[in-house]
């Protein structure tokens, strides 16, 4: 039957044969070699990774340290927050004629593993003091950060004049170790 045929017929079964051929040979054998050297390529990566992990750590730690000293995070365990800033701007504002109009207390807000501490302290005086006292809670209170500062005019009834009043919000940011 083979005998019989033409040779452009016969060249024509042969292109066949071996495109069937290749197809038949990238499946078995040419596919499961990318894959393998695709996967040998990707752990060989993975290898680089851990080699460096190491450093990477120590980068992070370092990085982690300043962000926790940029918030306010200290070392020492048992810092109470709440007598601190209060001595510090009542200290302040004996010394420069500012008056403490309102501290409600600390709120603490904990999610994950930091706790935040957020104070809220309302301050009455002149505008330039005012600013003073924000400029040196925000330069030497090392325990917590200014996160907001809101001046407002208040009327008071009983003397019937404004005054002007700062609203501090300082935040101390602590990581909870259980």
């Amino acid at each position: 039957m083979f005998n019989q045929l033409t040779y452009k017929t016969k060249i024509i079964y042969l292109g066949i044969a071996f495109l069937l051929f290749l197809i038949l040979s990238f499946k078995l054998a040419i596919n499961k070699t990318w894959s393998l050297k695709s996967q040998c390529t990707e752990i060989e990566n993975h290898m680089d990774q851990l080699k460096t992990a190491p450093q990477q750590i120590a980068l992070i730690k370092s990085k982690l340290d300043a962000i926790d000293a940029k918030v306010g995070d200290k070392k020492i365990e048992q810092v109470n927050f709440e007598a601190l800033i209060i001595e510090h701007i009542s200290t302040f504002c004996k010394n420069n004629n500012l008056v403490l109009k309102d501290y409600p207390g600390i709120h603490q807000y904990k999610q994950q593993d930091y706790l935040t501490e957020t104070c809220k302290i309302t301050v009455e005086g002149g505008f330039i003091k005012l600013l003073r006292l924000a400029n040196e809670i925000e330069r030497n209170f090392s325990y917590g950060k200014v996160s907001s500062l809101n001046f407002y005019l208040q009327k008071n009834f009983s003397t019937k004049k404004n005054e002007l009043l700062l609203e501090i919000y300082v935040q101390n940011i602590k990581m909870i170790k259980e």
